[in-house]
């Protein structure tokens, strides 16, 4: 008679369930468990990603120099810091745009669509790249519904999502609390912060332009569908987080102008329009409160990952101001250092310039030298990664919407993304798949 131990049962009956065929195996052994097969840890036991994305922050300063997010900066360390991530584009929209569609600035989106919530007329698609619209006269802020997004390719696989926009309806004379952006043709009423009044007691700091789901026809012509997936953050957030059912698949953060650092210098000499002191300082508080709060939740901790990024970085020149028939024009030079082999896409040339209106006697020029939006850096944080991790891989928003097309498996990439030469997120950065 054959005598096994228990610990040799075990081994036999896990060897047993991994060929799927337990009846097969001729030590007589009966019953497999789900629980003998182990699936293994790829990206794509990642099920719910959360991006949480901040303003106008160079590598240098956050990473390096600063001391007004240690909370961040201590974060950094319990995850993996990407030293090499770059933003897309300058000035804020186009480096939204890029991360959600892979699609490159065009005249309006890099000036961040200050002249209007004007429709981008389909003009073809780029010969180089066949993702890629080339739009009439390079202009237009709203894509046509011919241009998908990343969320519609998670609609497709019938996952969830959601974006959750700081103050968005705090005055809904501006925007509604869903779905909130100008009508088509308007002028944005979001380019600048509103202090509280006895009538917004809070303020209103949404901004229209930090918002990419708004940009897309494929997602606010049926304003029911946009309603139900952009949405308030304070309101809805912390409500979905309770349960994994509840917990959208992916989740895009979407901080007010103050806490994603735009407004505000951090020190409290310019603060924000609420008081508050903006900057990094402001950036630190909101990260402090919000990971700590997903990283709570039931789906962070079953199979979450957090990322939090920059759109750009903050290094911009002032070139010398004229003045011509009581308007006075302040050059600003825009460095545009990029990544990865980064093209600027068919609407627009490097160098060239754009016009932004500041008021009726001011307005500026930026000056864009280079395609890019400088380096900026990221961190991540998730079981799947080990803490301490630093990946020095050269990583930009092209990249990260290629990752998030990886982990969850869509059906081919979008835009730039699709470039065969782009590097995505890989075993440099998930370094605790095994």
């Amino acid at each position: 008679m054959l005598f096994i131990n228990r610990t040799s049962l075990g081994r036999l009956r896990a060897a047993a369930c991994m060929l799927a065929s337990c009846a097969a195996v001729a030590v007589g052994l009966t019953g497999c468990k789900s629980d003998d097969i182990t699936a293994p840890v790829t990206q794509q036991s990642i099920k719910h990603v959360f991006v949480l994305t901040m303003e106008n922050k160079s590598y240098n300063d956050t990473f390096s120099t600063s001391t007004q997010d240690p909370d961040l900066q201590a974060l950094a360390k319990q995850g993996a810091l990407l030293t090499q991530y770059f933003g897309t584009g300058h000035v804020s929209l186009d480096n939204y745009v890029s991360m959600m569609s892979g699609q490159p600035s065009t005249k309006e989106t890099q000036a961040d669509c200050f002249q209007g919530f004007n429709d981008a007329v389909a003009a073809g698609w780029d010969t180089g790249n066949p993702k890629v619209l080339k739009t009439q006269n390079g202009m237009g802020c709203v894509y046509p519904a011919e241009v998908k997004t990343f969320v519609n390719q998670l609609d497709d696989l019938g996952m969830t999502w959601k974006g959750y926009m700081g103050d968005m309806g705090n005055d809904p004379t501006r925007e509604s609390p869903m779905c909130g952006h100008p009508k088509i043709g308007a002028i944005d009423n979001t380019q600048s912060a509103q202090a509280p009044t006895a009538d917004v007691p809070q303020g209103d700091q949404y901004a229209t332009r930090h918002n990419p789901f708004v940009y897309f026809h494929s997602i606010i012509d049926d304003q029911n569908y946009c309603n139900t997936h952009v949405v308030n953050l304070d309101a809805n957030l912390q409500k979905d987080l309770k349960s994994i059912d509840t917990t959208p698949n992916f989740v895009f953060i979407t901080p007010n102008l103050c806490d994603d650092g735009h407004d505000g210098n951090g020190t409290g000499t310019k603060p924000c329009v609420n008081g508050a002191p903006g900057g990094l300082t402001s950036i630190n508080a909101f990260v402090k409160k919000w990971v700590s709060i997903i990283q709570a939740s039931p789906a962070y901790q079953k199979d979450g990952l957090i990322i939090i990024n920059f759109d750009e970085s903050g290094d911009i020149a002032p070139a010398g101001t004229s003045t011509v028939n009581g308007v006075t024009t302040a050059t600003l030079n825009l460095p545009g250092d990029s990544c990865c082999s980064q093209q600027s896409g068919p609407n627009v040339t490097r160098p060239d310039d754009s016009i932004i209106p500041a008021s009726p006697t001011l307005q500026y020029k930026l000056h864009y030298v280079g395609v890019g939006g400088d380096r900026v850096g990221a961190v991540m944080l998730s079981k799947f990664i080990k803490p301490g991790t630093v990946s020095s891989t050269p990583y930009n928003h092209y990249s990260l919407l290629k990752s998030l097309e990886n982990i969850f498996q869509t059906n081919g990439y979008l835009g730039y993304a699709d470039d065969k030469s782009l590097a995505a997120f890989g075993g440099d950065v998930f370094t605790n798949l095994q």
